[in-house]
């Protein structure tokens, strides 16, 4: 009738529903007689089985008296098994998925062509949504349309839905919560216009119906959600419900859950990686052209959302207990301490090749990771690998070295020795990597003076601790990390704010944060700062800083010049052309503008204090504005999502730490759907700081590449000796 699997018996009963896991190898029939009073030894079955038992995934063998295995413990004999028989594979993921066979027909409601290698995706990621895992990673480079591969899929799956559930193919685990047939896409919010944008493009009229639950007066029937095929919100809006306890996102079982940029969760500690990971779905998608940008252990945060088995998971040492997390003392299913419990991939994945990086357990690791787990869950497909395909026109990057003027070069030179005392001083402490946030400010207050030197004189933070300033809302709006106004604004319980990209990559890197300007423990409140600012110089919010100089006494830097100088050429060159300029200092970004603007250069401009309309009205105008030729973005905010082929050209005015992020910035012209050749403009000042960022890029982009790229080499992170190549000469 029914059968129990308990400690490798099986057990045959009629009344089987009703005998407890408690009951021991020992004195074993009397114990199942107590709690089956209704049957008798002769009715009770009790065999030891010789063959292997399976359940719940796991495999135990079952001998004759002999030892069980706990399931950590079979899963790493497997691992042990499988790496002895891998052990000689080559480190080289380029070629992973890169060609495949077998494509799919296109979805009947999708009304753009797919391209050989996105109707192979779209094999793919069916056959991933029968198997296990139930998802994985679309990791393809940056413009190769993975917001429209994903629509495929979801009018793919919708077309053929009633086919699978008839044919006995694995069904989705069960929910206690209420299931609901669309699909939720959960993106930075400068993607949310371009996914309802592509939607209605590329799909069929009146075949999909979609809601957008973002802002203030955002929809709260939960009943709503249910009549539409594409539920699109954005990271801050799923975070600021989880932590307001309001649940609405996380009551309902969603069919499937898609997440844009998804290396905007690789910090597994954050606050907005909790609340992603507390959502429901049958089935999960990660979309990142870059899923690890600093460190292996970031795709943690992706494999524990697809919650892959055994990688996702705790495991405690004594028993056979899994948890996707672990709590601080006590776990709350088996009760044994929390110490004796051990997450798999740290053990097995971040731990070795943090300590012996592409050598020893370290290479292993790599293997591992590669070969046995990226393989089954990840499809990563290169410009360069389908280029035949994508016919994509050439892409041109040129780095421009200029150098300083007499006044600049002092002013440069003074702030570098008094940083470099700062640095030697914390050496000579031996506190150099517990002040990470003091030399983040350093090494920030050394870019801004390339730039300009107003950056570092009229911040507002220089201002008020100077005195030249009462305003006190001037400092309130400048993170106290950048020193640059706020960009989606995080308020500390010290009152201090910070821009919250800042704040997610020192915490990325550094256990315990305090603040740089009072000292007091980060504890970070995540409630955005509402208030908007006035408009004061012809459009100009009241905390740019160009409200903070004199105007009429106004300097340009070599960096201007250097950018007026090249979209002279680019005008020259074509008289229709368009540029996006990138910089990670909104402040430079409006000094920029006032430049530009005063020589008669039609300008807009996006930073990440805008509202989606007003995002939306800048990227309309520069698209469809033929005067309008220079769109001025914030890294932070346009380097993401952003689908801008009307430009040709990209200006990236300074160096950020990680390669990684320039190309996304750049890839937003070079993709699908450009025709023009395009080219990248790299600004640099010779003999500073920048010139040896360049070189740290070169470290980040082999930690990259020998992940999911190629060459594996340079795994580890940022150590003391490569905060001290960047200070000491």
């Amino acid at each position: 009738h029914g059968y129990y699997v308990i400690i490798g018996l099986t057990i045959y009963a009629d009344e089987a529903d009703n005998l407890m896991n408690e009951a021991q190898v020992g004195g074993f029939v009397d114990t199942a007689e107590a709690v089956c009073p209704n049957i008798t030894k002769g009715e009770c079955s009790i065999k030891i089985k010789e063959e292997q038992v399976e359940q719940d995934g796991v495999i135990n063998d079952v001998g004759n008296g002999g030892d069980l295995l706990l399931m950590w413990q079979k899963w790493e004999e497997e691992n042990d098994k499988w790496m002895e028989e891998n052990h000689s594979l080559y480190l080289d993921f380029n070629s992973q998925n890169e060609f495949m066979t077998e494509t799919a027909e296109q979805p009947s409601d999708l009304i753009i062509p797919l391209l050989r290698y996105q109707k192979e995706w779209l094999a793919w990621a069916l056959k991933q949504e029968e198997s296990i895992v139930r998802g994985g990673i679309l990791a393809d480079d940056m413009g190769m349309g993975k917001t429209v591969q994903a629509i495929a899929l979801v009018l793919a799956k919708r077309g053929i839905g009633q086919a699978n559930s008839d044919s006995g193919l694995l069904t989705p685990a069960p929910s206690i919560l209420p299931a609901v047939k669309g699909t939720l896409v959960i993106c930075p919010v400068v993607a949310v216009i371009q996914w309802v944008n592509e939607i209605e493009r590329f799909t069929t009229k009146g075949s999909n119906t979609i809601f957008v639950y973002h802002g203030a007066n955002r929809e709260k029937n939960i009943g709503r959600f249910a009549e539409y095929d594409f539920v699109i919100t954005t990271y801050s809006t799923v975070e600021t419900e989880y932590r307001k306890n309001i649940m609405i996102l996380h009551s309902m079982n969603w069919n499937r859950i898609i997440l844009d940029e998804a290396h905007c969760v690789k910090n597994i500690r954050s606050n907005t990686t909790r609340a992603i990971l507390s959502l429901e779905s049958s089935y999960k998608w990660a979309l990142s052209g870059t899923p690890i940008q600093n460190r292996v252990g970031e795709l943690y945060s992706l494999v524990r959302f697809l919650q892959i088995i055994p990688y996702s998971y705790y495991f405690c040492e004594d028993c056979d207990c899994r948890a996707l997390g672990n709590s601080s003392f006590e776990c709350p299913h088996c009760h044994h301490q929390s110490f004796r419990h051990f997450c798999w991939w740290n053990r097995y994945i971040t731990s070795p090749i943090q300590s012996q990086g592409n050598h020893g357990f370290g290479r292993d690791a790599m293997i591992l990771l590669k070969h046995k787990i990226l393989k089954t869950i990840m499809l990563r497909r290169t410009k360069k690998g389908r280029a035949a395909d994508l016919g994509l026109p050439l892409k041109i990057v040129t780095l421009r070295k200029d150098c300083f003027d007499v006044k600049e070069e002092d002013y440069y030179r003074s702030l570098w020795d008094e940083s470099r005392a700062q640095f030697n001083m914390y050496i000579q402490a031996g506190t150099l990597m517990n002040n990470y946030v003091n030399i983040f400010n350093l090494l920030t207050r050394m870019r801004q003076a390339v730039n300009h030197p107003y950056l570092v004189e009229c911040s507002s933070s220089a201002l008020a601790r100077s005195g030249r300033t009462t305003n006190v809302g001037y400092v309130e709006q400048t993170c106290g990390l950048c020193h640059d106004p706020v960009e989606d604004p995080i308020v500390n319980s010290c009152t201090h704010v910070f821009c919250k990209s800042c704040l997610i990559n020192i915490s990325a890197i550094v256990e315990q944060l305090s603040c740089p300007s009072c000292f007091k423990s980060i504890t970070v409140d995540f409630t955005a700062n509402d208030q908007k600012t006035k408009a004061t110089i012809k459009g100009f919010r009241s905390s740019s800083i160009l409200n903070r100089i004199c105007l009429d006494n106004f300097q340009t830097s070599t960096k201007i010049e250097a950018l007026r100088e090249e979209i002279r050429f680019m005008i020259e060159r074509e008289g229709s052309a368009k540029a996006i300029v990138f910089s990670q200092f909104t402040s430079f970004l409006d000094l920029i503008h006032y430049s530009l603007q005063k020589s008669g250069i039609n300008c807009v401009q996006l930073d990440g204090s805008m509202t989606i309309t007003a995002r939306d009205s800048a990227i309309t105008r520069f698209t469809n504005d033929p005067d309008c030729i220079i769109f001025l973005m914030s890294l932070k905010a346009g380097g993401l999502s952003l689908n801008l082929t009307v430009a040709s050209h990209v200006f990236l005015m300074d160096p950020w730490w990680n390669a990684a992020v320039e190309r996304q910035a750049e890839d937003r012209i070079h993709r699908i759907g450009q025709f023009k050749p395009t080219r990248i403009v790299r600004f640099v000042i010779e003999n500073t700081i920048e010139e040896r960022i360049l070189e740290l890029q070169e470290k980040k982009k082999l930690l990259f590449e020998g992940t999911v790229g190629g060459a594996s080499e340079a795994l580890e992170k940022l150590t003391e000796a490569d905060l001290k190549f960047l200070f000491v000469t």
